[in-house]
């Protein structure tokens, strides 16, 4: 037996909800269906059922296969190029990293 049911309001993109109706249409499934299913899910596992993260920095890996020698050798090299009026654009500091890095 079902409870009392409620009312849920939410603005979303109106191409996404679009995209999403067509995948649960063929799926045979009405939003509010999916909406209560993920609500469930929440409650069962405490936890939301898909992986949320923000998307990795396209240097993360990069940086991370560093030791601490090295990136501390490039912090320096470039705080002494910032200290000798040696500035240039972030970009061109990033593109020139990752192709150090990457080899």
């Amino acid at each position: 037996m079902m409870g009392k049911t409620a009312t849920i309001n939410v603005r979303v993109d109106e191409d996404d909800k679009k995209s999403a109706e067509f995948v649960l249409n063929q799926l045979g499934m009405p939003m509010s269906t999916l909406v209560t299913l993920l609500l469930k899910q929440v409650s069962l596992t405490k936890s939301i059922p898909f992986n949320i993260s923000l998307p990795l920095s396209p240097y993360t890996d990069s940086i991370e296969n560093m030791t601490s020698e090295e990136f501390g050798k490039m912090m320096i090299q470039e705080y002494q190029n910032a200290e000798g009026d040696n500035v240039r654009p972030v970009d061109e500091f990033f593109n020139e990293f990752r192709m150090k890095i990457d080899g």
